[in-house]
């Protein structure tokens, strides 16, 4: 039998025996461990069309060489949160409110009624006149005729986002980068397994006490790290991973003895682990949290490194990214146990820092969801001036913010373990404006009466720098109004000295447009995908693009059809080059709507046509059993493969029977095969489902 057509079969279940998700999965990571400029290629680069070329090895070498220079993808990551699809296509577009969505005249096809639509929810845009669909970066690609790094320098000039001039060193720096995810996410397992463990008893015991039950703890990947000087050190050894990585990823020091290097030993001990992630849900970091009371500090963080930026990220901001829109509010406290507790008592659009004051970063990754924030601290932290620097960040970067204070002595986290979530409620509907907030300290009389007159200055020049911040013209005029008239002071003194203040201040990098030239470009072709030069082809080919369409619809979809098929199994260029998307997602956690999917497809082509099926396919009602749809395809896919060889071998009988040579081996060949033909059926994938 053909080799290829052999390991068809085993792939595709000609046994009739599914793959081991668990051996796919091992795949996957093989993959991102051995092939990162493959990873860095998938974010940077347009798929090339090979319709010319019948090898897809050829189309994997392509791949390869074509992937550099590359952006790191968590700069693309950064620019894709910092950017604002509405804002992105009104500069060429005139969008007004639909419902939940915007629309406007599409700018790729004439049109008089307007078809074309862009949801600010999912980020995305598509037409329903011409199909061209995808994210705001298929948009700028498409509308500027430019490819998809280019697109994403140019959205990040617009956001004020630095991204650097390709090195030659980009590629070892990204592989970098990977090592130290590598290492961060299997520091996490470590600590997940410890606190499940027999050692982990006194850090679950401690939790219980803090009234945490399983379900929390398992959401939020709660962690203990254990007592010993090398227990984490031993375990990356055991998994013979180096350990200098670990050190450069802040898990681990080095230990010196009289002046020489002299092993390693654990950054966290005896404490309890609250993995940090970024934009990505990838683990970057680490918070600890001490057990008992001793002089060693209440909290220890990750230092910085090449994937953690404290100032850029915020604690369990993709747990509270899910309801963030609907709630149109993040609710922002100071410790990881508050966090948990908000949620746990249903304040899921709840976030913290990481030991750090607000930032800009965080400011505008926030406003990329709400313009509206409500501190909460406990009564001390919200007058504190490093709380009050931070919100006048918020302020600056377009946010409403407003501070709420829980009772004097407690914490988020004690007041919800001793109040209903209705009291909580209460507070967080009453807080005050941050405005209103400094005022009311000013007033409040708690400092000594020798220093009052000092402190109401101080107040004052704090109240007059949040109104500097202020951009909005309009909206800084209506509160310089009302400030003067509630703290009895001249409306003209307080002008001159924000105008003072905003003149010392150095201009802000402002949201620069992009190029105005447009590139009139092709019209969009659906079908372009679906072309080809044979009918075997035509065949084989639409039926992996049908595969393609299931896994977007379906998530589940993605692990059933790769318990059977291989990336190799995708013999089309076209169809590879999706497959590889989805296989990178089995080792995924969270599952992804059909609309965020939209995100990891850079190529216009195939935004265009997932943008398509989720669209138009993904609005209508799907009655049909994904494993049904999916073991029907895999099943024809099987006997394409075989009735294309058993055409093979009629020419070669044919031509034996001219020639007179003898056919008995050609003839069994011929049998064997249309055996395989009638035992191929769809519900031999279903076996065990």
């Amino acid at each position: 039998m053909n080799v290829i057509l052999e390991e068809s079969f085993l792939a595709l279940g000609t046994t009739f025996k599914r793959r081991d998700v668990a051996s796919a999965r091992e795949d996957s990571y093989r993959m991102t461990k051995e092939k990162v400029t493959v990873q860095i290629h998938s974010y940077n680069t347009a798929t090339p069309s090979l319709q010319n070329s019948s090898n897809p090895s050829t189309h994997r070498a392509t791949t390869l060489v074509s992937a550099m220079p590359t952006i790191p993808p968590h700069i693309i990551d950064e620019v894709r949160f910092a950017t604002d699809i509405v804002s992105v296509v009104s500069d060429y577009v005139t969008l007004k409110k639909s419902g939940r969505n915007f629309v406007g005249l599409c700018p790729f096809h004439a049109e008089k009624t307007p078809s074309f639509s862009v949801n600010a929810e999912k980020q995305i845009f598509h037409c329903f006149g011409c199909g061209v669909g995808g994210s705001a970066f298929a948009f700028v690609q498409k509308i500027e005729g430019v490819s998809f790094p280019e697109a994403v320098r140019a959205l990040a000039k617009r956001a004020g986002i630095a991204i650097p001039e390709p090195e030659p060193e980009d590629r070892a720096a990204a592989q970098e980068k990977e090592t130290l995810y590598y290492v961060n996410q299997l520091a996490a397992e470590f600590f997940k397994q410890t606190l499940w463990s027999d050692e982990g008893k006194i850090g679950r015991e401690y939790l219980q006490r803090r009234g945490f039950h399983d379900e929390a703890l398992q959401a939020f990947h709660v962690g203990f790290a254990p007592s010993g000087w090398e227990g984490l050190v031993e375990y990356a050894r055991a998994k013979a991973v180096n350990l200098d990585t670990l050190v450069k990823a802040g898990l681990i020091n080095p230990r010196e003895k009289d002046g020489k290097a002299s092993g390693y030993y654990d950054r966290f001990r005896n404490r309890i682990m609250f993995p940090i992630h970024n934009l990505s849900d990838r683990v970057v970091a680490f918070g600890g949290r001490r057990i008992i009371d001793d002089d060693s500090p209440k909290y220890i963080n990750s230092p910085e490194t090449a994937v953690y930026q404290k100032g850029h990220l915020l604690y369990a901001f993709t747990k509270a990214r899910d309801t963030l829109r609907s709630a149109d509010r993040l609710i922002i406290v100071e410790g990881y146990l508050d966090v948990m507790r908000m949620h746990v008592c249903g304040f899921t659009n709840t976030v913290s820092t990481s030991g750090t004051a607000l930032t800009e970063h965080q400011a505008r990754l926030v406003l990329r969801y709400t313009k509206n924030v409500t501190l909460l601290f406990d009564s001390d932290a919200a007058g504190s001036s490093a709380t009050l620097r931070g919100a006048d960040i918020m302020v600056e970067n377009g946010l409403q913010v407003r501070v709420a204070a829980v009772a004097v002595g407690d914490d988020p986290d004690s007041f919800l373990l001793k109040n209903p979530a209705a009291d909580m409620q209460r507070i967080l509907d009453e807080a005050p404006a941050l405005l209103d907030f400094k005022m009311h300290s000013a007033a409040s009389g708690t400092v000594s009466s020798e220093k009052l007159e000092q402190n109401r200055m101080e107040q004052l020049r704090s109240i007059i720098d949040t109104l500097a911040r202020v951009n909005d013209g309009l909206e800084r005029q209506a509160l310089v109004h009302r400030m003067a008239e509630q703290m009895r002071v001249d409306e003209g003194v307080l002008w001159e000295e924000i105008g003072r203040l905003r003149r010392s201040r150095p201009a802000k990098a402002g949201r620069q447009p992009l190029r105005e030239s447009r590139a009139s470009g092709m019209q969009p072709n659906l079908n372009a995908l679906a072309t080809a030069e044979s009918r075997m082809t035509t065949y084989g080919r639409l039926v992996e693009l049908e595969l393609i369409r299931i896994m977007v619809l379906h998530w589940e979809a993605i692990r059933f059809i790769f318990s059977f098929m291989r990336l190799e199994d995708f013999h089309d260029p076209e169809a590879h080059a999706f497959a590889e998307i989805f296989y990178s997602f089995l080792d995924r956690e969270i599952p992804l709507e059909p609309e965020d999917l939209l995100h990891y497809f850079h190529d216009p082509k195939q935004a265009e046509f997932v943008s398509a099926i989720i669209n138009v396919e993904g609005k209508r009602p799907i009655e049909r059993d994904h494993r049904h749809w999916a073991a029907d395809c895999m099943a024809r896919l099987q006997k394409y493969m075989i009735e294309d060889q058993i055409h093979v071998i009629r020419d070669q009988l044919k031509a034996a029977e001219t020639s007179g040579r003898d056919v008995t081996e050609l003839l069994q060949q011929f049998d064997e095969y249309q055996k395989h033909l009638k035992r191929v059926r769809p519900e031999n994938f279903l076996i065990g489902s």
